[in-house]
């Protein structure tokens, strides 16, 4: 008798896994059916969206509906003001003693981009943040009432993590191009009195 109830225990703990549960399964970003996930999906007179068997999530028990935000995968940007720290200046951003480091930028909505933008931001210097918008890439010239310059105010939009961050390339470049023409000076005075004799 102890082996056949046994083995009714087993044939019923079997059949409990194999049989699971079923959940609405979806996400109202999924643009493929819009507004079938909404959170009055029920409200349609026919909805297409129907449960789905969970069998292939190991011993699901329970269905999820999570409401809210979600940018787990957004990008990640540099977000400072030089106005509040000398860290956030082009020349220390990136610098490895920054405390800047790129930050997910959950708190703007469908953010896509980071901004580097250097203006007048309670004071002369670089703002770094997130944004849902393509700001494009463009300078002007600006001059506030009462100032005797004028400023360079910069916009510059890009779209991977950390992209926002001082263009290094550029420091570099024009290091590298002065040192270049300070070598080549001697060079071409040498050329030019080896060409006169």
């Amino acid at each position: 008798m102890k082996p056949f109830m046994l083995g009714v225990v087993f044939l019923l703990a079997a059949i409990e896994s194999a049989t699971a549960i079923s959940c609405y399964v979806c996400n109202t970003t999924d643009s493929t059916t819009p507004f079938q996930c909404s959170e009055w999906f029920e409200r349609f007179d026919r909805p297409d969206l129907k449960p789905v068997d969970c069998s292939n999530v190991y011993g699901a028990k329970y269905c999820i509906k999570h409401i809210g935000r979600f940018e787990a995968n957004g990008i990640l940007c540099y977000q400072c003001s030089s106005a509040h720290s000398m860290y956030c200046s082009d020349m220390l951003v990136a610098d490895e003693a920054s405390p800047f480091k790129p930050e997910p930028c959950d708190h703007v909505f469908e953010a896509e981009y980071c901004i580097k933008s250097t203006a007048m931001h309670d004071g002369i210097g670089a703002k770094r943040y997130c944004s849902s918008r393509d700001l494009g890439n463009y300078c002007n010239y600006v001059r506030n009432p009462g100032d005797q310059i004028e400023y360079r105010s910069c916009i510059y939009t890009c779209d991977t993590d950390g992209c926002n961050a001082a263009p290094r390339s550029q420091h570099v470049s024009s290091a590298l191009y002065a040192t270049v023409v300070a070598l080549m000076i001697p060079f071409i005075r040498l050329v030019a009195t080896f060409l006169r004799q």
